[in-house]
């Protein structure tokens, strides 16, 4: 490549008063070994890890042990040195814990059967044993088919499953090949503000108001529980919850089986046998506080009203496990970088703000809720129905967007929540003017990470809260290692699965990042502020949404003709 020459002394000084993406100021390269000294070699993030996941454990938004790990990630940040570090509330509803909970079958023959109670379930009043049958209802109507048949009974309420030959492999890091394509850009694939299909929104309106209805039904019936399938097999029990809102949980006590013994007791029906259980679950609902929290602070920018960067993961996880890598690790490998920043005394330009949220599991809720209260939000849906479902599920993100002043303040937003497995790179939401500065940034680390840039979106976590509202909001590009197919929202999500060399390169590329972000001259640059579609856009989409619609029904009747 052949050298440039010097600009003229006179234009480099004119050039200062240029914008200042073509003036990036330069990192300092004994910060940056300092960074690096403090991540390998005086790292702190799995002893933060261990502490929340084997000390606190799970951390269900509004439990106790969410309330611990907000008070103790506090104290650990006000600990370190950081500034300005508080709870920051929002409504969120009841909380929940449980203690134990069992499940024994007991004829026609004798084991023990595993399962986890649904969040947001009561408890039983000790010990019940309760013949099982299969509420096999669809509709409102076919509830009805079960009218006077289920009192005292223990219903399930998921289709049983066919076991699929084991395919996937365990653990995975990205190929060269696929990091490679990641970098192409998939006109196909929708932004991370987009609201999906509108004929998917109709058909998760009607399940959940079947849903209630159902609940409804099993209450007014007196059956004395219900069971639930994992979504995966192998063992491994996915659990998530009911509803958070009070009046809203589940009526009855409510187990999640794994697949093999949900199908056992499915098979036994089948065959014309009842089985007979014994089950116990202790459990209580928390009440006195219905206000959820989000754990912030910072490292000052020099001036008087300095911009902002931000990094962040969430502190909340589901109860089945301790939430090791969902999210426990990006909040260790976020607490890490900012901790490794502080102590090598930096002083940025622009204010180092971390989030630790609550409520993601159930929505983004906390993430959405600091967005709404600091930069910028957007009307909620009118129709009440619609306002009950979770964000991603309304028809449209709400217009107009009302900006607030910290708004221009915002430089970017990182965000951790993929597991615990190496940056790779990162994802721009379609920004790609921001891929310039990305390519600088992980050029400092590019013995530890390849640093793929890719401008399609990643959706379902954090940093979609800043951008629904027009802020530069980035996931990682992270290897899944075993996230997908035996952590994410199991019983087995726990310490023992995250990669300590793996964590130390998060928090060290992230520390790089975050450092570049804080020192340059400008602010990262922004997309377009989202805009309210067109009379024509809205009738283009309806009529994709209907072209979607037709070819479902044509293919469910071709399937009824043909026998296929």
């Amino acid at each position: 490549m052949p050298k440039f020459k010097p600009f003229p002394r006179l234009l480099v000084v004119a050039g200062l008063l240029l914008p200042g993406a073509l003036w990036a100021a330069k990192p300092d390269p004994e910060l940056l070994n300092a960074i690096r000294d403090q991540g390998f070699n005086h790292s702190q993030v799995m002893q933060t890890l261990q502490h929340l996941t084997d000390r606190i454990g799970p951390r269900l938004t509004n439990s106790p042990q969410m309330r611990e790990a907000n008070r103790w990630t506090l104290a650990q940040l006000k600990g370190w040195g950081l500034s300005h570090a508080h709870l920051e509330a929002y409504e969120f509803g009841r909380g929940w814990t449980y203690d134990k909970a069992s499940i024994d079958l007991l004829s026609p023959r004798k084991t023990s059967l595993m399962a986890i109670p649904l969040a947001w379930t009561p408890a039983t009043p000790g010990p019940v044993e309760a013949d099982v049958i299969y509420l096999d209802a669809m509709t409102t109507a076919e509830l009805q088919n079960y009218r006077g048949r289920l009192k005292d009974k223990v219903v399930m309420l998921d289709e049983p499953t066919d076991s699929e030959e084991p395919h996937r492999e365990i653990s995975k890091r990205y190929s060269a090949a696929e990091l490679a394509e990641m970098k192409n850009f998939d006109l196909k694939a929708p932004a991370s503000d987009a609201p999906p299909p509108q004929d998917a929104i109709a058909q998760r309106r009607r399940a959940n108001a079947f849903n209630e209805a159902r609940m409804a039904f099993l209450k007014e019936e007196k059956v004395r529980g219900a069971l639930f399938r994992s979504s995966w097999d192998g063992g491994l029990i996915r659990v998530m919850g009911q509803n958070h809102r009070v009046g809203k949980t589940f009526p009855v006590p409510a187990l999640m089986l794994g697949v093999e013994h949900y199908n056992l007791l499915a098979r036994m029906l089948e065959r014309g046998e009842t089985p007979h259980i014994a089950f116990n679950v202790d459990a209580r609902f928390h009440d006195d506080d219905v206000n959820a929290h989000n754990t912030i602070a910072e490292i000052p920018g020099t001036g008087d009203k300095p911009e902002i960067v931000m990094l962040g993961a969430h502190l909340d996880s589901w109860h089945g496990a301790t939430g090791g890598v969902d999210n426990a690790a990006g909040v260790a490998i976020t607490m890490e970088a900012i901790r490794i920043l502080k102590t090598i005394g930096l002083q940025p330009r622009r204010t180092i703000r971390i989030g630790l949220w609550t409520g993601e599991e159930q929505g983004l809720l906390g993430s959405a809720a600091y967005v709404e209260q600091h930069f910028a939000s957007r009307p909620k849906p009118s129709d009440p129905q619609e306002r009950a479902q979770p964000r991603w599920m309304w028809s449209s993100p709400g217009w107009p967007i009302t900006r607030l002043p910290e708004h221009e303040l915002l430089s970017v937003y990182f965000n951790v929540d993929n597991g615990s497995g190496k940056l790779r790179g990162i994802a721009t939401q379609g920004n790609t003017a921001a891929r310039a500065s990305f390519a600088d940034w992980f050029g400092q680390v590019s013995d530890l990470s390849e640093g793929v840039i890719s401008n399609n979106a990643k959706s379902s976590t954090d940093h979609v809260s800043f951008d629904l509202v027009g802020l530069p909001g980035f996931q990682f590009i992270q290897d899944p290692l075993d996230y997908n197919t035996r952590l994410h929202h199991t019983h087995v999500d726990s310490y023992d699965h995250a990669v300590p060399e793996d964590m130390k390169q998060a928090a060290v590329v992230l520390a790089t990042l975050v450092y570049n972000a804080a020192i340059a001259d400008a602010r990262l640059p922004r997309k377009p502020m989202p805009a309210e579609p067109s009379a024509d856009e809205k009738a283009q989409a309806k009529q994709k949404a209907d072209k979607r619609q037709r070819t479902k029904e044509r293919k469910a009747l071709s399937e009824l003709t043909t026998g296929g």
